[in-house]
């Protein structure tokens, strides 16, 4: 099976998969491979000069099974993204979004073990710990947090809730706040009406420091467009859609290819940052010049 047109260096760069894919640099890209669960087995070699990927598997009947975790469902999102704020060089018509529900679990450990943490240096080694073992061995106190609230997160998961209803009563976790519910949703399901918004993403869109209240969110069942216009989730809900989770998204890769701590798991994802982050720049002014004004109007 051959992907052509997606840059899977951007789009693993902001996954939340990660703990369950292995990396090995190739001399024109990347090869990766999924190591648990369904997809386990799936091989991968992504050619960067060519845009195209190769993957096998024997793991997997149909090709409809790998349309989400390629990324291949939600590719066109991020391709009406760029028509819509009228860029033709747009780097972002290579990148999309990787999810499955079957694989909720490890973003929801991923999502809980992100915060106030580095994702490449602690939170992936974690969910590998907790995955395999149960528990994690670590002083940190995210680490014992997790271990005592995991139970919780497990049966929140196990309890056959729509996506939105999960994310709710995940809410109801102790350190599971609203940007790591909306993250959730996001990766789990796909659902790119919902994103986290972090520093990046409020910094680009003019949000301030707005920030939502959990109990709020909880009442209205993350229904975003019940809610005031003070709130940045229902700011972004409103003005960019379903294009929500594309944007943030494309903040959050931006981000972290501007900062000069790159781990080496990041340095083989993206070998030239610079050249990525002049292109991402531009569609990132292009998008905050022309939706800003209404979103920060309310």
């Amino acid at each position: 099976m051959k992907v052509k047109g997606i840059h899977y260096g951007l789009t693993l760069l902001y996954s939340y998969l990660l703990p369950i894919v292995k990396v090995e640099e190739r001399a024109d890209g990347f090869k990766f491979r999924f190591e648990r669960g369904l997809a386990r087995g799936l091989e991968c070699e992504f050619r960067e000069s060519l845009l195209e990927t190769t993957c096998t598997t024997s793991t997997l009947k149909g090709v409809s099974e790998l349309n989400s975790l390629l990324g291949i469902e939600k590719h066109y999102l991020f391709t009406n993204f760029c028509k819509l704020i009228g860029l033709e060089d747009c780097i972002a018509n290579h990148v999309s979004l990787i999810f499955d529900p079957r694989y909720k679990r490890v973003v929801a450990y991923s999502v809980y073990l992100s915060r106030n943490t580095d994702y490449y240096v602690n939170t992936i080694n974690w969910v590998k710990e907790a995955l395999d073992s149960g528990r994690i061995e670590s002083s940190s106190y995210i680490a014992r947090e997790f271990n005592e609230f995991k139970g919780s997160i497990d049966r929140v998961l196990g309890a056959g809730l729509k996506p939105r209803e999960e994310a709710v009563e995940l809410m109801k976790v102790r350190g599971f706040g609203v940007k790591l519910a909306k993250a959730y949703l996001l990766h789990s399901y796909g659902l790119t009406e919902h994103s986290p918004i972090d520093r990046h993403y409020a910094s680009f869109f003019g949000l301030g420091k707005r920030s939502a209240q959990k109990a709020r969110c909880i009442s209205k069942s993350l229904e975003c467009e019940l809610c005031k216009a003070d709130c940045p989730y229902y700011l972004s809900t409103k003005r960019f859609g379903v294009f929500s989770g594309v944007v943030q998204s494309l903040t959050y890769i931006h981000g972290k290819l501007v900062s000069k701590r790159r781990t080496p798991l990041e340095r083989v994802l993206i070998r030239d940052a610079d050249y990525y982050v002049d292109k991402l720049d531009n569609i990132l002014e292009r998008a905050s010049k022309l939706l800003s004004t209404e979103l920060t109007s309310g």
